[in-house]
């Protein structure tokens, strides 16, 4: 059984295909005049794959990947591999497991995959966040003789991670062990980076030490990712001391590994650690980049030190390190808080003359710095042209409306903007709703609140300690004492199942 299409759309694809192909290689016309002639014989395909995919596109390369199933003899599984290596490469994930997919299904095509056609199936499955279906997948190909090997391994762990599935990734190692393919370092690394991302910090340090004890030594990824969740945990005395020991076991740390340690130490407030770690980067010859910048001016920011964040942003521009939208963002952010309205917005003028174009998050600093400084109609105003100028607002952008003109007792028109949320979005999240909570309460409709509150579920929301929080504060301060205990137990009750008591 051949493949589906008619004969006369089929040739016409070869010719356009074979045209386009070597127009974009520069091949002579004589000899593109002789291909053309020989494009349906058995070793034109050859021709075609030896002379490189790189400039393919990807109708192209279905068209060839179709002809070449057409042809007889079939070619051998590693020319299949190179075309749908190349389609992979494009991005387009969802061709090459339809392509596969027909294959299997047509009769009279019958091309046996080895363990690379199983790795790109593997990577475009999990790819298109389906994990399970790579693992399906697998399953066949080994009932077909194929088996697996420590880059499958790594592609399905990576795959589960990704989708913050860490408990079936830690399930593909073990299972993979017992085949008798053992995780290197690589496997291990994205294991590690996707607990750590995950929050499950000790199954991180178990299996830090479980590659340590089975020969595996981790390299400058590896304890960058540990790091790093060693940072998110408050846990800095610990990522210090792997810091340390890692430059003890000659791995040296790059820039990223500094620029973990450096932002969660200038978010705690311990600039003096800051320093050390700026010493130890000056000894190993490595520079910081736009983001341990953009670190150090955020954290120096939070701590209200301004002027030492305009400090750290001439030293950025001294040494030649071009700042981001996002550093101009985070600097701005600190003049508003600190009312220099002025200097935020000369800022973002010298972002604009820069060439740095703003972005979603630099107009919603703008307009969050536009009601710090009493600017209510301005800070709409940037909101409503946000799509003149080509930004699309997202749910902060209106969370940081709705907050401002009820921090303004401007009620009225804060609900009037949570109705046209409620008619134009289907993204309102726990955010929105806390401050409705909050701005309500506030305004003495404390009973309107929680009624809003007691109906989270039914908009597919569920409370967090914040509007717990907002709404027994609320409860409190309006009287309705009974109905803030009976909230409270009702918290503890949510804390404890949760695990945080």
């Amino acid at each position: 059984m051949r493949w589906p299409i008619p004969t006369a759309i089929s040739s016409t694809a070869k010719a356009f295909l074979h045209r386009q192909f070597f127009l974009k290689n520069g091949i002579p016309p004589s000899i593109r005049l002789c291909k053309l002639r020989a494009f349906c014989s058995s070793v034109d395909y050859r021709e075609i794959l030896r002379s490189g995919l790189d400039g393919i596109e990807h109708d192209e390369a279905v068209y060839l990947f179709k002809y070449m199933a057409e042809s007889r003899p079939l070619p051998h599984i590693i020319e299949f591999n190179k075309v749908l290596t190349a389609i992979a490469k494009m991005h387009s994930y969802d061709t090459v497991i339809r392509l596969w997919s027909i294959v299997e299904k047509e009769e009279d095509i019958e091309i046996s995959p080895d363990i690379y056609t199983c790795n790109i199936l593997v990577k475009c499955f999990c790819s298109c966040y389906q994990p399970c279906l790579a693992l399906s997948f697998l399953g066949k190909m080994m009932k077909l003789g194929v088996e697996p090997d420590v880059v499958t391994d790594s592609l399905l762990v990576s795959g589960f991670c990704r989708i913050n599935r860490n408990y079936e990734a830690l399930y593909v190692v073990e299972q993979m062990k017992k085949m008798g393919v053992a995780p290197n370092v690589v496997v291990y690394t994205v294991l590690i980076d996707g607990l750590c991302r995950s929050g499950l910090l000790n199954e991180a340090v178990k299996q830090f030490g479980w590659m340590e004890k089975e020969g595996v030594t981790p390299n400058v990824f590896t304890y960058t990712s540990l790091i790093s969740g060693l940072c998110n945990a408050c846990k800095l005395s610990e990522a210090s001391h792997l810091l340390r020991e890692m430059i003890s076991r000659n791995i040296d740390p790059n820039v990223v590994t500094f620029t973990v340690l450096i932002d969660a130490y200038v978010k705690a407030g311990k600039f003096s650690k800051f320093k050390e770690l700026r010493q130890e980067m000056i000894k190993m010859s490595i520079d910081p980049n736009v983001f341990t910048y953009t670190s150090v001016i955020n954290g120096l920011c939070m701590h209200n030190h301004v002027d030492i964040a305009v400090e750290a942003y001439k030293d950025m521009l001294s040494n030649g390190c071009a700042p981001n939208v996002l550093t101009y963002s985070t600097l701005a952010n600190g003049f508003f808080k600190s009312n220099m309205f002025k200097k935020g917005i000369e800022l973002f003028q010298e972002m604009s003359d820069r060439g740095v174009a703003e972005n979603i998050v630099s107009r919603n600093t703008l307009i969050q710095g536009c009601f710090q400084a009493g600017k209510i109609s301005a800070a709409e105003q940037l909101l409503e042209k946000m799509p003149a100028h080509g930004l699309s607002p997202n749910i902060r952008s209106y969370n940081i409306v709705l907050a401002g003109l009820f921090s303004y007792g401007k009620v009225k028109l804060a609900l009037g903007k949570y109705e046209d949320m409620q008619k134009t979005r289907n993204d309102l999240d726990i955010v929105t709703y806390t401050i409705m909570i909050h701005g309500m309460c506030k305004d003495g409709k404390a009973d309107e609140a929680y009624k809003l509150f007691c109906s989270l579920s039914s908009y597919g929301v569920e409370p967090d300690d914040k509007a717990y929080t907002a709404m027994i504060s609320g409860l409190k301060k309006n009287g309705m004492l009974a109905r803030a205990h009976a909230l409270t137990r009702i918290y503890q009750k949510y804390k404890r199942n949760r695990g945080s008591i």
